[in-house]
């Protein structure tokens, strides 16, 4: 389950003050999620024509590998950014929250 805005923002910001930016930005993501969006129209459509089960299935499968490659690379940008301003700050509170979110995401984590 993704982590609603309400939730983010009771979380303090993700990086320490004066080192980095408050938060990485996330903007060039947003033409792949466009293509990914028009992909998924796609398979809407390839079921209104009741195309074959494999075929669609087919798309499924390179929108989910298109959706995890924007996910891997918003995780590294976070690793490197959010957790690495953490671990520069030497604060323990801050080390152990970046730790807990990381092993909650992952705990989360399903595939087929």
């Amino acid at each position: 389950m993704p982590m609603t805005q309400s939730k983010r923002s009771k979380k303090t910001s993700c990086c320490v003050a004066n080192t980095l930016p408050t938060h990485p930005n996330h903007s060039e993501f947003l033409p792949r999620l466009n293509r990914i969006d028009g992909q998924l129209a796609g398979i809407q459509k390839m079921i209104q024509d009741s195309r074959y089960c494999v075929d669609i299935l087919v798309q499924f499968r390179a929108v989910m590998a298109a959706l995890r490659s924007v996910e891997v690379s918003i995780f590294e940008k976070h690793l490197e950014h959010c957790l690495a301003s953490a671990m520069h700050s030497r604060d323990k509170k801050q080390i152990d929250e970046k730790i807990k979110e990381l092993t909650e995401l992952l705990s989360r984590r399903t595939s087929l």
